[in-house]
Formats: C-alpha cells, sequence, structure tokens
C-alpha cells in the first residue's frame, strides 16, 4: 500500500496523466491537416517573392522561409499529413528459394534512408 501511495503521490506521474488525457482528447477531435504538401506551397512562395521586387516583411518571409530548420519542419509535416511513414522496401530478389528445410524462414531487412544495407 506505501508504494502505491507513493506512486501516486508523484508530481510526475501527475503530469503524465494530465498530458495523456490532453492527448486522448485532441485524438478525439480527429485532426486532419489543411495541406498536405506545405512544403510544395513554401517552394511557390519562394520562387515568387523570388522574381518579384520585394520590401522589408517580404524579404524576412523569404528569410525565415529559406531557413533549413523550417524546410525540415514542413518536410515531415507532409509525412505525417500523407502518414507516409513506412519506408518502402524493394521487392525480394528473383533468385530467392522457397525450399528451406526449416518450419519457418525470417526474412529480415535493414533499411536506412529508403534504401537497403
Amino acid at each position: 500500500m506505501g508504494f502505491l501511495r507513493d506512486v501516486f503521490s508523484e508530481k510526475s506521474l501527475s503530469y503524465l496523466m494530465k498530458i495523456h488525457e490532453k492527448l486522448r482528447h485532441y485524438e478525439r477531435q480527429s485532426p486532419t491537416p489543411v495541406l498536405h504538401s506545405a512544403a510544395g506551397l513554401v517552394e511557390d512562395v519562394i520562387e515568387e517573392l523570388q522574381t518579384a521586387p520585394v520590401n522589408n516583411e517580404e524579404k524576412e518571409l523569404l528569410q525565415l522561409l529559406s531557413t533549413p530548420h523550417l524546410r525540415a519542419m514542413l518536410v515531415v509535416h507532409d509525412t505525417v499529413a500523407q502518414k507516409n511513414f513506412d519506408p518502402v522496401l524493394p521487392p525480394l530478389p528473383d533468385n530467392f528459394d522457397d525450399d528451406f528445410d526449416e518450419e519457418s524462414v525470417k526474412i529480415v531487412r535493414l533499411v536506412k534512408n529508403k534504401e537497403p544495407l
């Protein structure tokens, strides 16, 4: 009983429970992305800003949109929006022999950057 009392009286557990409840509430709302290709839209905006005369605010926007951190964040946004989480694996080789004496065979592939290792 003392152990359970100590566990449930921890502030960190309370914070984790609050975070969990917020995430569950957010999940129940079923949020959907407004746009599936934010990186492409940013490319179009950058191209448009580079071809026209710009004022100071537009220069600042161009500078912000060109930063690698923002571009990486937009690529991640697009990946999540498109639900493209799993790497695309190459097909099995044609010379793969199915005649094994084992009852079950597991094929394991290590993939890094969508290319086999």
